[in-house]
């Protein structure tokens, strides 16, 4: 009878080993790359956080070639960003699609660290529906793991025991975890910044932060909520400024949703919300006021 420990370590070996081969090191961030996965002929999915300049990018392939890459785009919402690479020498990542995935599920993550393939095992720990990010966001299933990534692992594939990629991992989307942002979200951001170079997201032109709402106020004025978010700055040329926001202002409604929270703004501000006009429904002074704000779309930076 064989060793079963010695067979579940080389089929990790054999993963990592296949892998790699589409895993690349991504040179944008100083002296401490990140890593990328060679997605369709040509094209590099890395995460967004680790690019740290726009020009002078390189990517270093599991040969040890390294090549000048050109960011076609990026989307911090979903913490993805996107590289066209001429002549890159390895094959491009096998996905898993649609397959049913489960707490409990052995994970690799998979990338590069200077001049090695670098790897790190764990768990699927949960995996639930539709989100919104904090970034502002949607992911189309949060898929949360159990596992430590190594240095440069930011941008590597997730791969389960078939060796098929379910998703590209990422510290950036939760403070308490590691997430897998899945392979169909990934497919529709990348076919987005491919053919227009950004993610259009909805802009108010003010910065919030959580606050409760005072039991004697919420009574007062009939108010279910518990906590809104509060205008800390405010453009006065921005839509929320037009509209007549002013710094102080607590905002309670945007829409047809309730904001406690900041993530709760930037979950109604999607590319569907540009130009449209709202209902705002705001606290100053004690009282409850209501606006209309036309929704801008957020400045490239």
């Amino acid at each position: 009878m064989g060793n079963p420990f010695l067979s579940f370590s080389d089929h990790l070996v054999s993963l990592v080993e296949q892998t790699g081969r589409s895993a690349v090191a991504v040179h944008a961030r100083g002296r401490l790359n990140s890593s990328g996965v060679h997605w369709t002929p040509g094209i590099v999915v890395t995460t967004s956080h680790t690019i740290r300049q726009d020009e002078d990018i390189r990517v270093t392939t599991s040969s040890g070639t390294t090549l000048a890459a050109e960011l076609a785009g990026r989307d911090p919402g979903t913490d993805l960003a996107v590289l066209r690479v001429a002549g890159l020498d390895s094959p491009a990542i096998t996905r898993a699609e649609d397959v049913d995935l489960k707490p409990g599920t052995i994970v690799l993550s998979v990338g590069r660290f200077k001049d090695s393939t670098s790897a790190a095992l764990g768990l699927l720990s949960s995996v639930s529906g539709p989100s919104d990010t904090w970034r502002g966001g949607k992911l189309d299933r949060v898929l949360r793991l159990d596992i430590g990534l190594p240095a440069g692992g930011a941008g590597g594939a997730v791969v389960i025991s078939a060796g098929k990629l379910i998703g590209i991992a990422t510290p950036a989307l939760s403070r308490f975890s590691v997430f897998a942002i899945p392979v169909s979200t990934v497919t529709r951001v990348t076919e987005k910044l491919l053919k227009h170079g950004r993610i259009p997201r909805g802009y108010l032109g003010i910065s919030l932060q959580p606050v409760a709402i005072i039991e004697q106020l919420r009574s007062k004025l009939n108010l279910e909520a518990t906590s809104g978010v509060i205008a800390i700055s405010v453009d006065p040329d921005g839509p929320a400024g037009k509209a007549g926001m002013t710094m102080g202002d607590v905002l309670l409604n945007l829409g047809e949703r309730a904001t406690p929270s900041p993530e709760a703004v930037h979950a109604a501000l999607d590319a569907d919300s540009i130009g449209k006009k709202l209902a705002a429904r705001i606290l100053r002074g004690g009282n409850a006021v209501d606006l209309e704000i036309i929704i801008g779309e957020r400045p490239v930076k």
